[in-house]
Protein backbone atom coordinates (compact mmCIF):
# COMPACT_ATOMS: atom_id res chain seq x y z
CA UNK A 1 0.00 0.00 0.00
CA UNK A 2 1.42 2.94 -1.07
CA UNK A 3 0.64 6.40 1.23
CA UNK A 4 3.46 8.30 1.45
CA UNK A 5 1.57 10.30 -1.70
CA UNK A 6 -1.22 10.86 -0.08
CA UNK A 7 -1.20 13.84 2.50
CA UNK A 8 -3.83 13.88 5.18
CA UNK A 9 -5.83 16.44 7.63
CA UNK A 10 -4.29 14.91 10.78
CA UNK A 11 -6.46 17.44 13.31
CA UNK A 12 -9.63 16.53 11.61
CA UNK A 13 -8.81 12.85 10.82
CA UNK A 14 -8.04 12.10 14.46
CA UNK A 15 -10.67 13.65 16.22
CA UNK A 16 -12.46 10.29 16.98
CA UNK A 17 -8.95 9.01 18.61
CA UNK A 18 -9.09 12.80 20.79
CA UNK A 19 -12.00 11.42 22.24
CA UNK A 20 -11.21 7.91 23.35
CA UNK A 21 -10.98 7.90 26.25
CA UNK A 22 -9.48 4.75 26.87
CA UNK A 23 -6.86 4.91 24.86
CA UNK A 24 -5.76 8.38 26.67
CA UNK A 25 -5.63 6.46 29.82
CA UNK A 26 -3.60 4.11 28.59
CA UNK A 27 -1.83 6.81 27.16
CA UNK A 28 -1.28 8.03 30.37
CA UNK A 29 -0.41 5.22 32.50
CA UNK A 30 2.65 4.38 29.77
CA UNK A 31 3.50 7.72 30.59
CA UNK A 32 3.28 7.92 34.57
CA UNK A 33 5.61 4.26 34.46
CA UNK A 34 8.24 5.09 32.04
CA UNK A 35 8.44 8.78 34.25
CA UNK A 36 8.68 6.69 37.44
CA UNK A 37 10.83 4.42 36.18
CA UNK A 38 13.38 7.52 34.95
CA UNK A 39 13.28 8.65 38.65
CA UNK A 40 14.41 5.45 39.70
CA UNK A 41 16.95 5.28 37.29
CA UNK A 42 18.10 8.55 38.35
CA UNK A 43 18.64 8.27 41.75
CA UNK A 44 19.86 4.66 41.96
CA UNK A 45 21.91 4.33 38.53
CA UNK A 46 23.54 7.60 38.68
CA UNK A 47 27.63 8.32 38.91
CA UNK A 48 27.97 10.41 41.47
CA UNK A 49 25.57 13.67 42.22
CA UNK A 50 25.85 16.87 40.60
CA UNK A 51 24.21 20.23 39.80
CA UNK A 52 23.18 19.12 36.68
CA UNK A 53 21.92 15.66 37.78
CA UNK A 54 19.92 17.38 40.37
CA UNK A 55 18.32 19.78 38.29
CA UNK A 56 17.30 17.35 36.01
CA UNK A 57 15.61 14.73 39.16
CA UNK A 58 13.46 17.65 40.24
CA UNK A 59 12.74 18.39 36.27
CA UNK A 60 11.75 14.14 36.06
CA UNK A 61 10.13 14.61 39.32
CA UNK A 62 7.64 17.62 39.06
CA UNK A 63 6.66 15.68 35.53
CA UNK A 64 6.03 12.48 37.51
CA UNK A 65 3.82 14.11 40.24
CA UNK A 66 1.91 15.80 37.20
CA UNK A 67 1.77 12.42 35.40
CA UNK A 68 0.39 10.77 38.28
CA UNK A 69 -2.18 13.61 38.92
CA UNK A 70 -3.25 13.07 35.44
CA UNK A 71 -3.52 9.70 35.32
CA UNK A 72 -5.39 9.07 38.56
CA UNK A 73 -7.74 12.77 38.08
CA UNK A 74 -8.64 12.17 34.51
CA UNK A 75 -11.59 14.47 34.63
CA UNK A 76 -9.25 17.48 35.61
CA UNK A 77 -6.73 17.27 32.77
CA UNK A 78 -5.24 19.92 32.21
CA UNK A 79 -4.81 21.75 29.05
CA UNK A 80 -1.35 20.22 27.37
CA UNK A 81 -3.22 16.27 27.75
CA UNK A 82 -5.43 17.13 24.87
CA UNK A 83 -3.47 17.94 22.11
CA UNK A 84 0.08 18.22 20.34
CA UNK A 85 1.70 19.67 23.28
CA UNK A 86 0.98 16.45 25.24
CA UNK A 87 4.07 14.42 23.58
CA UNK A 88 6.07 17.48 22.46
CA UNK A 89 6.47 18.24 26.24
CA UNK A 90 7.23 14.47 26.64
CA UNK A 91 10.29 15.29 24.35
CA UNK A 92 11.52 18.58 26.39
CA UNK A 93 11.50 15.93 29.28
CA UNK A 94 13.37 13.61 27.66
CA UNK A 95 16.41 15.60 27.12
CA UNK A 96 16.33 15.35 31.36
CA UNK A 97 15.93 11.85 31.47
CA UNK A 98 18.94 11.29 29.28
CA UNK A 99 21.04 13.84 31.25
CA UNK A 100 19.25 12.01 34.48
CA UNK A 101 20.52 8.40 33.98
CA UNK A 102 23.88 9.58 32.86
CA UNK A 103 26.07 5.86 31.53
CA UNK A 104 22.61 3.97 31.42
CA UNK A 105 22.49 2.99 27.51
CA UNK A 106 18.73 1.71 26.52
CA UNK A 107 16.53 3.60 29.27
CA UNK A 108 17.26 7.02 27.52
CA UNK A 109 15.71 5.43 23.93
CA UNK A 110 12.97 3.79 25.22
CA UNK A 111 11.16 7.34 26.67
CA UNK A 112 12.12 8.79 23.28
CA UNK A 113 10.25 6.31 21.33
CA UNK A 114 7.80 6.95 23.31
CA UNK A 115 6.70 10.16 22.22
CA UNK A 116 8.06 9.36 18.71
CA UNK A 117 5.09 6.26 18.93
CA UNK A 118 2.77 8.14 20.72
CA UNK A 119 2.41 11.50 18.10
CA UNK A 120 2.95 9.06 15.32
CA UNK A 121 -0.17 6.84 16.14
CA UNK A 122 -2.03 9.80 16.97
CA UNK A 123 -1.50 12.58 14.12
CA UNK A 124 0.46 10.93 11.52
CA UNK A 125 3.47 11.05 9.56
CA UNK A 126 4.59 14.79 9.40
CA UNK A 127 4.02 15.25 12.99
CA UNK A 128 6.00 11.82 13.43
CA UNK A 129 8.40 13.27 12.08
CA UNK A 130 8.52 16.76 13.34
CA UNK A 131 8.75 14.84 16.53
CA UNK A 132 11.36 12.52 15.46
CA UNK A 133 14.18 15.18 14.50
CA UNK A 134 13.23 17.25 17.73
CA UNK A 135 14.23 14.39 20.15
CA UNK A 136 16.76 13.66 18.10
CA UNK A 137 18.13 16.83 18.19
CA UNK A 138 17.33 17.53 21.62
CA UNK A 139 19.22 13.71 22.60
CA UNK A 140 22.59 14.75 20.86
CA UNK A 141 22.94 18.05 22.44
CA UNK A 142 21.53 16.27 26.14
CA UNK A 143 24.20 13.43 25.51
CA UNK A 144 27.57 15.92 24.29
CA UNK A 145 26.96 18.11 27.06
CA UNK A 146 26.36 16.12 29.83
CA UNK A 147 28.49 13.40 29.02
CA UNK A 148 31.47 14.96 27.38
CA UNK A 149 34.00 11.47 28.15
CA UNK A 150 31.79 9.84 25.45
CA UNK A 151 32.72 9.26 21.90
CA UNK A 152 30.48 12.30 19.66
CA UNK A 153 30.96 9.41 17.28
CA UNK A 154 28.86 6.97 19.17
CA UNK A 155 26.44 9.67 20.18
CA UNK A 156 25.90 10.17 17.01
CA UNK A 157 25.26 6.47 15.44
CA UNK A 158 22.73 6.49 18.50
CA UNK A 159 21.02 9.66 16.89
CA UNK A 160 20.97 8.01 13.30
CA UNK A 161 19.74 4.97 14.83
CA UNK A 162 17.39 6.64 16.39
CA UNK A 163 16.22 8.69 13.75
CA UNK A 164 15.67 5.97 11.07
CA UNK A 165 13.74 3.69 13.87
CA UNK A 166 11.48 7.06 14.40
CA UNK A 167 10.82 7.53 10.58
CA UNK A 168 9.39 3.88 10.13
CA UNK A 169 7.42 4.45 13.61
CA UNK A 170 6.24 7.50 11.72
CA UNK A 171 5.00 5.40 8.81
CA UNK A 172 3.86 3.03 10.89
CA UNK A 173 1.49 5.62 12.60
CA UNK A 174 0.54 7.17 9.00
CA UNK A 175 -0.57 3.37 7.51
CA UNK A 176 -2.91 3.63 11.15
CA UNK A 177 -4.42 6.78 10.90
CA UNK A 178 -5.16 5.96 6.86
CA UNK A 179 -6.89 3.21 7.55
CA UNK A 180 -9.24 3.78 10.36
CA UNK A 181 -9.78 6.87 8.06
CA UNK A 182 -10.91 4.43 5.08
CA UNK A 183 -12.71 2.47 7.37
CA UNK A 184 -14.90 5.51 8.65
CA UNK A 185 -15.47 6.77 5.04
CA UNK A 186 -17.04 3.65 3.56
CA UNK A 187 -19.45 2.98 7.02
CA UNK A 188 -20.39 6.94 6.14
CA UNK A 189 -20.87 6.17 2.79
CA UNK A 190 -23.45 3.25 4.33
CA UNK A 191 -25.15 5.77 6.56
CA UNK A 192 -26.43 8.07 3.42
CA UNK A 193 -28.84 10.91 3.89
CA UNK A 194 -32.04 10.73 5.12
CA UNK A 195 -33.53 8.17 2.31
CA UNK A 196 -37.11 9.88 2.68
CA UNK A 197 -35.52 12.68 1.09
CA UNK A 198 -34.88 11.41 -2.05
CA UNK A 199 -31.89 9.92 -4.03
CA UNK A 200 -30.57 13.70 -5.00
CA UNK A 201 -29.58 14.79 -1.62
CA UNK A 202 -28.31 11.26 -0.98
CA UNK A 203 -25.86 10.83 -3.78
CA UNK A 204 -24.62 14.60 -3.19
CA UNK A 205 -24.01 13.76 0.08
CA UNK A 206 -22.04 10.75 -0.74
CA UNK A 207 -20.13 12.16 -3.33
CA UNK A 208 -19.25 15.10 -1.07
CA UNK A 209 -17.88 13.36 1.23
CA UNK A 210 -15.49 11.30 -1.25
CA UNK A 211 -14.21 15.07 -2.60
CA UNK A 212 -13.56 15.74 1.27
CA UNK A 213 -12.01 12.72 1.70
CA UNK A 214 -9.64 13.38 -0.81
CA UNK A 215 -9.50 17.33 0.08
CA UNK A 216 -10.14 17.30 -3.79
CA UNK A 217 -11.62 20.45 -5.37
CA UNK A 218 -14.33 18.50 -7.10
CA UNK A 219 -16.25 14.41 -7.43
CA UNK A 220 -17.74 13.60 -10.65
CA UNK A 221 -20.10 11.17 -11.70
CA UNK A 222 -20.95 10.48 -15.11
CA UNK A 223 -23.31 7.77 -16.46
CA UNK A 224 -24.37 6.13 -19.12
CA UNK A 225 -27.99 4.62 -19.78
CA UNK A 226 -27.78 2.27 -22.27
CA UNK A 227 -31.94 2.71 -22.71
CA UNK A 228 -32.08 5.67 -23.48
CA UNK A 229 -28.54 6.78 -24.63
CA UNK A 230 -28.96 9.83 -22.39
CA UNK A 231 -25.24 10.62 -20.59
CA UNK A 232 -25.78 12.43 -17.04
CA UNK A 233 -23.35 13.85 -15.25
CA UNK A 234 -23.47 15.16 -11.43
CA UNK A 235 -21.09 17.81 -9.90
CA UNK A 236 -19.83 18.84 -6.34
CA UNK A 237 -17.31 21.35 -5.45
CA UNK A 238 -16.50 22.37 -1.90
CA UNK A 239 -19.01 25.12 -1.14
CA UNK A 240 -21.42 23.70 -3.62
CA UNK A 241 -25.43 23.50 -2.57
CA UNK A 242 -26.58 20.65 -0.86
CA UNK A 243 -28.61 19.33 -3.99
CA UNK A 244 -26.46 18.53 -6.72
CA UNK A 245 -28.76 17.49 -9.39
CA UNK A 246 -27.65 15.45 -12.53
CA UNK A 247 -27.55 17.14 -16.05
CA UNK A 248 -27.68 15.95 -19.09
CA UNK A 249 -24.52 16.39 -21.33
CA UNK A 250 -23.69 15.95 -24.86
CA UNK A 251 -21.84 12.77 -26.27
CA UNK A 252 -18.79 14.55 -27.42
CA UNK A 253 -18.56 15.81 -24.25
CA UNK A 254 -19.13 12.66 -22.57
CA UNK A 255 -16.72 10.10 -24.86
CA UNK A 256 -13.97 12.88 -23.87
CA UNK A 257 -14.73 12.28 -20.24
CA UNK A 258 -15.36 8.44 -20.76
CA UNK A 259 -12.11 6.34 -22.16
CA UNK A 260 -12.39 3.95 -24.38
CA UNK A 261 -11.82 0.58 -22.32
CA UNK A 262 -14.47 1.36 -19.52
CA UNK A 263 -13.02 -0.75 -16.90
CA UNK A 264 -9.81 -0.04 -14.65
CA UNK A 265 -8.61 2.77 -12.21
CA UNK A 266 -6.90 5.63 -14.11
CA UNK A 267 -4.61 8.06 -12.54
CA UNK A 268 -2.91 11.21 -14.02
CA UNK A 269 -0.66 13.32 -12.25
CA UNK A 270 0.65 16.25 -14.66
CA UNK A 271 4.48 17.24 -14.22
CA UNK A 272 5.91 19.48 -11.84
CA UNK A 273 7.13 22.88 -13.33
CA UNK A 274 10.61 22.15 -11.62
CA UNK A 275 10.53 18.86 -12.75
CA UNK A 276 9.17 18.10 -16.23
CA UNK A 277 11.84 16.10 -17.82
CA UNK A 278 10.49 13.74 -15.44
CA UNK A 279 7.23 13.91 -17.19
CA UNK A 280 3.78 13.52 -15.80
CA UNK A 281 2.12 9.86 -14.92
CA UNK A 282 -0.80 8.72 -16.81
CA UNK A 283 -1.34 5.54 -15.54
CA UNK A 284 -4.33 2.55 -15.71
CA UNK A 285 -4.69 -0.35 -13.43
CA UNK A 286 -7.06 -3.25 -14.28
CA UNK A 287 -7.60 -5.56 -11.25
CA UNK A 288 -6.02 -6.73 -8.06
CA UNK A 289 -3.59 -9.34 -9.58
CA UNK A 290 -2.41 -6.21 -12.41
CA UNK A 291 0.33 -3.55 -12.44
CA UNK A 292 0.23 -0.17 -13.11
CA UNK A 293 0.51 0.35 -16.62
CA UNK A 294 1.20 3.03 -18.87
CA UNK A 295 -2.11 4.99 -20.27
CA UNK A 296 -2.64 6.83 -23.24
CA UNK A 297 -0.71 10.34 -21.79
CA UNK A 298 -2.41 12.94 -24.30
CA UNK A 299 -6.12 11.18 -23.92
CA UNK A 300 -5.59 11.77 -19.92
CA UNK A 301 -4.03 15.14 -20.62
CA UNK A 302 -6.95 16.61 -22.45
CA UNK A 303 -9.34 15.48 -19.80
CA UNK A 304 -7.03 17.19 -17.09
CA UNK A 305 -7.26 20.32 -18.83
CA UNK A 306 -11.21 19.70 -19.03
CA UNK A 307 -11.45 19.14 -15.41
CA UNK A 308 -9.29 21.94 -14.64
CA UNK A 309 -6.82 19.75 -12.64
CA UNK A 310 -3.54 18.91 -11.54
CA UNK A 311 -4.23 15.44 -11.32
CA UNK A 312 -7.72 13.34 -10.82
CA UNK A 313 -8.18 9.32 -10.29
CA UNK A 314 -11.17 7.81 -12.16
CA UNK A 315 -12.72 4.55 -11.27
CA UNK A 316 -15.61 2.24 -13.02
CA UNK A 317 -19.29 2.28 -11.42
CA UNK A 318 -22.60 0.82 -12.25
CA UNK A 319 -25.46 2.83 -10.86
CA UNK A 320 -28.76 1.58 -11.24
CA UNK A 321 -28.82 0.56 -15.16
CA UNK A 322 -26.37 3.49 -16.17
CA UNK A 323 -22.59 2.85 -16.00
CA UNK A 324 -19.98 5.54 -16.24
CA UNK A 325 -16.89 6.66 -13.96
CA UNK A 326 -16.51 8.23 -10.54
CA UNK A 327 -14.06 10.96 -11.01
CA UNK A 328 -12.03 12.82 -8.41
CA UNK A 329 -10.33 15.88 -9.57
CA UNK A 330 -7.88 18.14 -7.81
CA UNK A 331 -6.40 21.29 -8.73
CA UNK A 332 -3.58 22.16 -6.23
CA UNK A 333 -2.31 18.36 -4.70
CA UNK A 334 -1.50 15.19 -6.59
CA UNK A 335 -3.21 12.16 -5.64
CA UNK A 336 -1.62 9.01 -5.87
CA UNK A 337 -1.97 5.31 -6.68
CA UNK A 338 -3.10 4.47 -3.23
CA UNK A 339 -5.83 6.90 -3.77
CA UNK A 340 -6.98 5.70 -6.95
CA UNK A 341 -7.35 2.14 -5.54
CA UNK A 342 -9.18 3.24 -2.80
CA UNK A 343 -11.71 5.18 -5.34
CA UNK A 344 -12.40 1.97 -6.84
CA UNK A 345 -13.18 0.03 -3.99
CA UNK A 346 -15.52 3.16 -3.23
CA UNK A 347 -17.09 3.15 -6.25
CA UNK A 348 -17.55 -0.92 -5.77
CA UNK A 349 -18.66 -0.80 -2.36
CA UNK A 350 -19.66 2.65 -0.94
CA UNK A 351 -21.98 3.63 -2.79
CA UNK A 352 -24.04 0.11 -2.77
CA UNK A 353 -26.45 1.38 0.23
CA UNK A 354 -27.53 4.66 -2.63
CA UNK A 355 -28.07 1.94 -5.13
CA UNK A 356 -30.34 0.20 -3.15
CA UNK A 357 -32.34 3.33 -2.25
CA UNK A 358 -32.53 4.80 -5.66
CA UNK A 359 -34.04 1.00 -6.06
CA UNK A 360 -36.42 1.07 -3.71
CA UNK A 361 -37.18 4.94 -4.19
CA UNK A 362 -38.78 4.26 -7.76
CA UNK A 363 -40.80 1.29 -6.29
CA UNK A 364 -42.36 3.54 -3.52
CA UNK A 365 -42.49 6.32 -6.46
CA UNK A 366 -44.12 3.87 -8.58
CA UNK A 367 -47.01 2.22 -5.82
CA UNK A 368 -46.97 6.38 -3.98
CA UNK A 369 -48.16 7.48 -7.63
CA UNK A 370 -51.34 5.01 -7.94
CA UNK A 371 -51.77 5.94 -4.29
CA UNK A 372 -51.69 9.54 -4.85
CA UNK A 373 -54.39 9.07 -8.00
CA UNK A 374 -56.75 7.56 -5.60
CA UNK A 375 -56.33 10.11 -2.86
CA UNK A 376 -57.19 13.16 -5.82
CA UNK A 377 -59.82 11.17 -6.83
CA UNK A 378 -61.38 11.00 -3.22
CA UNK A 379 -60.16 14.11 -2.66
CA UNK A 380 -62.73 15.79 -5.23
CA UNK A 381 -65.41 13.36 -4.39
CA UNK A 382 -65.46 14.67 -0.79
CA UNK A 383 -64.20 17.62 -0.22
CA UNK A 384 -64.34 19.48 -3.41
CA UNK A 385 -67.86 18.83 -3.80
CA UNK A 386 -68.84 19.81 -0.51
CA UNK A 387 -67.06 22.78 -0.69
CA UNK A 388 -68.49 23.42 -3.97
CA UNK A 389 -71.75 23.10 -2.86
CA UNK A 390 -71.14 25.60 0.12
CA UNK A 391 -69.80 28.12 -1.97
CA UNK A 392 -73.39 27.62 -4.25
CA UNK A 393 -75.47 27.78 -1.37
CA UNK A 394 -73.34 31.04 0.40
CA UNK A 395 -73.88 32.68 -3.51
CA UNK A 396 -77.48 32.02 -3.29
CA UNK A 397 -77.65 33.11 0.45
CA UNK A 398 -76.04 36.78 -0.62
CA UNK A 399 -78.16 37.26 -3.69
CA UNK A 400 -81.57 36.97 -1.79
CA UNK A 401 -79.58 39.40 1.06
CA UNK A 402 -81.04 42.71 0.30
CA UNK A 403 -77.98 45.59 -0.79
CA UNK A 404 -78.68 47.03 2.98
CA UNK A 405 -77.91 44.28 4.73
CA UNK A 406 -75.39 44.57 7.21
CA UNK A 407 -74.39 40.87 6.93
CA UNK A 408 -73.33 41.82 3.13
CA UNK A 409 -69.60 42.17 3.32
CA UNK A 410 -69.17 39.59 5.27
CA UNK A 411 -70.74 36.91 3.24
CA UNK A 412 -69.19 38.40 0.44
CA UNK A 413 -65.88 37.61 2.82
CA UNK A 414 -67.49 33.92 3.33
CA UNK A 415 -68.08 33.73 -0.41
CA UNK A 416 -64.13 34.34 -1.53
CA UNK A 417 -62.55 32.35 1.24
CA UNK A 418 -64.78 29.71 -0.31
CA UNK A 419 -63.15 30.13 -3.41
CA UNK A 420 -59.97 30.22 -2.22
CA UNK A 421 -60.01 26.64 -0.59
CA UNK A 422 -61.57 24.90 -3.39
CA UNK A 423 -58.68 26.90 -5.45
CA UNK A 424 -55.84 24.87 -3.05
CA UNK A 425 -57.96 21.63 -2.83
CA UNK A 426 -58.27 21.95 -6.69
CA UNK A 427 -53.98 22.81 -6.78
CA UNK A 428 -53.41 20.00 -3.76
CA UNK A 429 -55.32 17.66 -6.12
CA UNK A 430 -53.60 17.94 -9.37
CA UNK A 431 -50.12 18.18 -7.14
CA UNK A 432 -51.21 14.77 -5.85
CA UNK A 433 -52.02 13.19 -9.55
CA UNK A 434 -47.99 14.56 -10.38
CA UNK A 435 -45.10 13.23 -9.57
CA UNK A 436 -43.66 15.58 -6.53
CA UNK A 437 -41.19 18.01 -7.47
CA UNK A 438 -40.79 21.73 -7.41
CA UNK A 439 -37.59 23.81 -7.68
CA UNK A 440 -36.28 25.98 -4.95
CA UNK A 441 -37.38 28.79 -6.94
CA UNK A 442 -41.25 27.08 -7.25
CA UNK A 443 -40.72 26.10 -3.59
CA UNK A 444 -39.96 29.89 -2.11
CA UNK A 445 -42.93 31.19 -5.01
CA UNK A 446 -45.32 28.62 -3.17
CA UNK A 447 -44.09 29.96 0.40
CA UNK A 448 -44.75 33.50 -0.25
CA UNK A 449 -48.25 32.74 -1.84
CA UNK A 450 -48.98 30.74 1.37
CA UNK A 451 -47.81 34.41 3.09
CA UNK A 452 -50.14 36.25 0.60
CA UNK A 453 -53.21 34.29 1.32
CA UNK A 454 -52.62 34.69 5.05
CA UNK A 455 -53.01 38.06 4.55
CA UNK A 456 -55.66 38.27 2.93
CA UNK A 457 -57.65 35.79 4.43
CA UNK A 458 -56.69 36.83 8.26
CA UNK A 459 -54.81 40.05 8.29
CA UNK A 460 -52.00 38.56 9.51
CA UNK A 461 -48.44 39.42 7.60
CA UNK A 462 -46.29 36.92 6.93
CA UNK A 463 -42.59 37.71 6.31
CA UNK A 464 -40.51 34.90 4.80
CA UNK A 465 -37.02 34.91 5.75
CA UNK A 466 -35.22 32.11 3.67
CA UNK A 467 -31.03 31.66 3.95
CA UNK A 468 -29.31 32.61 0.69
CA UNK A 469 -28.65 29.06 -1.45
CA UNK A 470 -30.85 27.16 0.21
CA UNK A 471 -31.66 24.13 -1.65
CA UNK A 472 -33.94 21.66 0.04
CA UNK A 473 -34.63 19.33 -2.95
CA UNK A 474 -38.25 18.39 -4.67
CA UNK A 475 -38.75 15.96 -1.68
CA UNK A 476 -37.68 17.89 1.54
CA UNK A 477 -39.12 20.81 -0.32
CA UNK A 478 -42.86 19.41 -0.32
CA UNK A 479 -42.45 18.36 3.25
CA UNK A 480 -41.36 21.76 4.66
CA UNK A 481 -44.00 23.38 2.11
CA UNK A 482 -46.60 21.54 4.52
CA UNK A 483 -44.87 22.21 7.68
CA UNK A 484 -44.98 26.04 7.01
CA UNK A 485 -48.15 26.10 6.31
CA UNK A 486 -49.25 24.32 9.14
CA UNK A 487 -47.39 26.80 11.05
CA UNK A 488 -48.94 30.01 9.30
CA UNK A 489 -52.28 28.54 10.13
CA UNK A 490 -51.51 28.13 13.82
CA UNK A 491 -50.59 31.45 13.81
CA UNK A 492 -53.57 32.97 12.05
CA UNK A 493 -56.32 30.66 14.22
CA UNK A 494 -54.70 30.77 17.56
CA UNK A 495 -52.58 33.76 18.13
CA UNK A 496 -54.03 37.02 17.17
CA UNK A 497 -50.78 38.39 16.13
CA UNK A 498 -51.00 40.58 13.18
CA UNK A 499 -47.52 39.76 11.84
CA UNK A 500 -45.12 36.61 11.92
CA UNK A 501 -41.95 35.17 10.67
CA UNK A 502 -40.92 32.27 8.70
CA UNK A 503 -37.29 31.62 8.93
CA UNK A 504 -35.18 28.69 7.26
CA UNK A 505 -31.72 27.96 7.86
CA UNK A 506 -29.14 25.08 7.29
CA UNK A 507 -26.86 24.87 9.59
CA UNK A 508 -24.43 21.88 9.48
CA UNK A 509 -27.05 18.84 8.92
CA UNK A 510 -29.76 20.08 9.93
CA UNK A 511 -32.63 22.36 8.64
CA UNK A 512 -34.13 24.92 11.51
CA UNK A 513 -37.44 26.11 10.81
CA UNK A 514 -38.78 29.02 13.27
CA UNK A 515 -42.63 30.48 12.73
CA UNK A 516 -41.79 33.29 15.39
CA UNK A 517 -44.97 35.44 15.96
CA UNK A 518 -45.27 38.11 18.89
CA UNK A 519 -47.55 38.22 22.00
CA UNK A 520 -48.96 40.80 24.18
CA UNK A 521 -46.82 40.79 27.01
CA UNK A 522 -48.35 37.84 28.74
CA UNK A 523 -46.88 34.51 27.52
CA UNK A 524 -49.22 31.91 26.54
CA UNK A 525 -49.57 28.57 28.24
CA UNK A 526 -47.64 26.07 27.64
CA UNK A 527 -48.42 24.24 24.12
CA UNK A 528 -47.27 21.88 21.85
CA UNK A 529 -48.47 21.82 18.28
CA UNK A 530 -49.28 18.37 17.39
CA UNK A 531 -49.72 18.32 13.44
CA UNK A 532 -45.96 19.99 13.20
CA UNK A 533 -44.72 17.45 15.76
CA UNK A 534 -45.98 14.69 14.38
CA UNK A 535 -44.62 15.74 10.70
CA UNK A 536 -41.11 16.51 12.59
CA UNK A 537 -41.19 13.28 13.60
CA UNK A 538 -42.07 11.36 10.65
CA UNK A 539 -38.79 13.06 9.31
CA UNK A 540 -36.59 12.35 12.31
CA UNK A 541 -36.68 15.53 13.57
CA UNK A 542 -38.22 17.10 16.47
CA UNK A 543 -41.11 20.26 16.92
CA UNK A 544 -40.58 23.26 20.25
CA UNK A 545 -42.03 25.57 21.55
CA UNK A 546 -39.88 28.47 23.54
CA UNK A 547 -40.71 32.27 24.27
CA UNK A 548 -37.40 34.77 24.64
CA UNK A 549 -37.17 37.71 26.37
CA UNK A 550 -38.56 40.11 23.01
CA UNK A 551 -42.21 38.73 23.73
CA UNK A 552 -42.38 36.59 21.13
CA UNK A 553 -43.14 32.95 20.14
CA UNK A 554 -41.37 30.65 18.82
CA UNK A 555 -41.98 27.25 17.39
CA UNK A 556 -38.63 25.57 16.07
CA UNK A 557 -38.73 22.59 13.84
CA UNK A 558 -35.33 21.03 13.18
CA UNK A 559 -35.17 18.31 10.72
CA UNK A 560 -31.90 16.06 10.04
CA UNK A 561 -31.05 16.15 6.57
Amino acid sequence: MVIADTPLDKDAACAAAQSDVAYSQLVARIRLVLTVCAVLVAILDHAGPGPANLTALMVLSAYALLCAAVYLCPRCQPRWTRGKLRHRLDVAVSAAVVAAVGQADIFPLVFLFFAIVVASLRYGLAEGVRVTIATVLLYYLAAIITLPEVAPGRVLLRAVVLLAFGRVIAQLGELHILAARRQALLRELNQVANPRFGIERSMTAALERVRAFFMADSCLMLLDDPDSGVHTLRTVRAGGPAVAPAIAVAPALARAMLPAARTGVLLYVRAWRCWRAFGASALSHAGDSAAWTGYAPASLREQAELLGAASFISAPVSFGRGKGRLIVAAATRHLGRGDALFLERIAEQGLHAIDRIDLLDRIASDAAALERKKIALDLHDSAIQSYIGLQLGLVALCRKASPGNPLAADLDRLVSMAADVIAQLRDDAQRACAAPGADDAMFLAALRRQAAQAAAAYGVEIRIDAAPGLALGDRLGAEVLQIVREGISNVCRHSGAATATVALRCTGAILRIDIINPHDGTAPPAFQPRSLSERAGALGGAAVVHHDSAGETIVTVEIPL
